[in-house]
């Protein structure tokens, strides 16, 4: 069998199942097991499919044909031009949130204190870091499981940053001039709509109450406290919750001075 054969019967399994990016993820499953990137697989598809590499490969796409996340299944994704360790125990990072990483670089002064609220795998902060190595970073977790994992992430990219296990601003302590976040923000009542991928990302990560706000609105209220006058705020949430959530942080003196599809960049009033 050629590789181009394998990825052909691929295609067609992960398509009668309902999977939406079935052909991109047959041809990164075969990137992975020939430790090969995906040009070069679209390249040699001629070529014929070892057969250890083939077994390997037919493992990976049974369990994608029952619908676990590709990224559970390699263990990794790009983000920011880095790769990061991703497991079960973390969101996936989206390439979205590459945008709260472009403003944060760009807003935050130099050598100053920046945080990142609920870091699931490190991936915000440590792109940061290593994007401005000037920057002292504090990344924070309330789950143990998911802290390790974005040390592994900071480790791999040697970025030397502070890790604090915290629910939220419990063991925090002093002022920051940046504070970047992504905490969930799904309403409670989507859980039955979401895609069977998405069903195994932690609901930790993923679940903000009624109106998808209510952990936000725990979060905005230390902001008087945590960020200094004239320091930003960068955060992510659903386009049709920004009226709110913009409303929400005009309660503590936030205002906007940048907003994506996604993200939004506030600044604390001076």
């Amino acid at each position: 069998m050629t590789i181009g054969q394998w990825l052909t019967a691929s295609y067609s399994a992960l398509e009668r199942v309902g999977v939406p990016s079935g052909r991109l993820d047959a041809e990164l499953i075969v990137a992975h097991v020939t430790n090969h990137n995906r040009a070069w697989v679209l390249a040699h598809t001629d070529d014929v499919f070892p057969e250890a590499g083939a077994r390997q490969a037919q493992t990976f796409l049974n369990r994608r044909l029952d619908r676990e996340p590709l990224v559970h299944i390699i263990g990794k994704r790009e983000f920011y031009g880095l790769d990061f360790e991703i497991t079960p125990e973390v969101l996936t990072p989206r390439v979205e949130t590459e945008q709260m990483v472009e403003w944060a670089v760009k807003y935050a002064p130099q050598n100053s204190r920046l945080i990142d609220i609920g870091t699931g795998s490190g991936a915000i902060a440590v792109a940061i870091k290593n994007t401005r190595p000037d920057l002292d970073v504090t990344a924070t977790e309330v789950s143990e499981t998911a802290l390790e994992v974005a040390r592994r992430n900071a480790s791999a990219h040697q970025a030397d940053m502070t890790f604090v296990l915290s629910d939220l601003w419990q063991s925090i302590e002093g002022q920051f001039d940046t504070i970047c976040t992504n905490l969930p923000y799904l309403k409670d009542e989507a859980r039955s709509e979401l895609m069977e991928e998405v069903k195994r990302e932690p609901d930790v990560a993923l679940f903000g109450g009624q109106d998808g706000l209510d952990i936000y609105r725990r979060f905005l209220t230390a902001i008087p406290e945590r960020l200094i006058d004239g320091g930003f705020l960068f955060t992510e949430c659903d386009p049709w919750q920004q009226p709110n959530l913009i409303t929400e942080a005009a309660k503590v003196g936030l205002e906007v001075i940048e907003q994506d599809y996604f993200i939004l960049g506030l600044r604390r009033n001076i």
